[in-house]
């Protein structure tokens, strides 16, 4: 049996360990366990990964120091990543031949998640490459919950059709907390009424949805709401979907 490390992005004491079973009676479980140090050629912080958190419309940055721990000089020839419509980077030289600074920012403003990596080759014989793990996160200034409205089959034929309560209701936060506003609301049809309410703080509004049975047509319902808010220039769009029979 063989315990291996994967050493990448690794630096000083480190150590792994497995659990073993066998059929042994007498001892059915066994711990191995694997220490070393790990001696780094070229050392990278505050950490071996880029994060780019912030939120939609922001440009969000964040810089490593990339140094040399090996004595021959270092030298960064080229830097390639596979989110480039995502970032950009900038490198700098700290100390010639020993110390660096990277500087990456988003490309992209846009809510969403997105993954990828950047490479570095060098003049070194050890770490003539050195592969980042890049991360990115916006997060939206407005949660929407739910984002889309089920009302179900309608049975128009029951007997108690034209008093029954159609509503569903929307809650929208302030996530990023610099002030909400709801500026107005639109729905795609006539048969959709819209009302809003606030709590006391602004940052959460709830927009009810009631259905006007005098006027629901009959078939599949696939409407729109469009929320205009202060934080967009599109609006938010909630689907309202269903069947009426």
């Amino acid at each position: 049996m063989t315990l291996k490390i994967n050493t990448n992005g690794v630096g000083g004491k480190f150590s792994k360990s497995a659990v073993v079973h066998s059929n042994d009676p007498q001892q059915p479980k066994t711990e191995i366990s694997l220490s070393c140090t790990v001696k780094q050629y070229i050392s990278i912080t505050p950490a071996y990964r880029i994060n780019l958190v912030g939120y939609e419309g922001e440009k969000v940055s964040t810089e490593l120091t990339i140094t040399s721990l090996e004595e021959q000089p270092l030298k960064i020839t080229d830097i390639t990543t596979t989110v480039k419509d995502k970032i950009k980077y900038t490198l700098k030289t700290l100390v010639a031949g020993k110390e660096y600074r990277l500087i990456i920012k988003n490309r992209s403003t846009q809510e969403g998640l997105f993954q990828g990596e950047l490479v570095l080759k060098t003049t070194s014989q050890k770490r003539p490459q050195v592969i980042i793990p890049v991360f990115g996160t916006l997060k939206g200034k407005v949660s929407v919950l739910p984002k889309a409205l089920s009302f179900g089959i309608i049975d128009t034929s029951r007997g108690d059709f034209k008093g029954r309560l159609l509503k569903r209701s929307v809650v929208l936060k302030d996530a990023r907390g610099d002030g909400l506003t709801i500026k107005k609301i639109k729905s795609s049809r006539d048969w959709i009424n819209v009302e809003t309410s606030a709590e006391e703080n602004r940052k959460e509004f709830t927009v009810k949805v009631t259905l006007n049975n005098d006027k629901l047509p009959k078939g599949k319902i696939e409407e729109k709401l469009y929320i205009h808010t202060n934080y967009k220039k599109k609006p938010l769009v909630v689907d309202i979907v269903g069947e009426v029979r």
